[in-house]
């Protein structure tokens, strides 16, 4: 959770992003631990956060990200990327 909280504040003082959050869907299955949107440049950013960067799955994340997107409807004509963070970033 520090971890979380630690990248989020990051990303609202570089001010690229205009909404910052987290999702999971209601069984638990899926959850993206940070989802950046920037809806004036249609862009999005999905980010998984590891302590250690090998732990980082971005397939993983992409699928969670689908999900994400068919459940919501969100993010349709968006520019998507998929970003791994870990405790070497910081």
């Amino acid at each position: 959770m520090a971890l979380e909280q630690y990248f989020r504040n990051i990303l609202i003082e570089q001010k690229q992003f205009i909404r910052i959050g987290g999702w999971w869907n209601r069984k638990g299955g899926y959850e993206i631990d940070i989802v950046a949107e920037n809806e004036l440049s249609n862009t999005a950013v999905f980010y998984e956060l590891k302590r250690k960067a090998q732990n980082n799955n971005m397939d993983t994340l992409k699928v969670k990200a689908a999900h994400f997107i068919k459940s919501t409807g969100k993010f349709q004509d968006y520019n998507i990327s998929y970003h791994g963070l870990s405790m070497e970033d910081m």
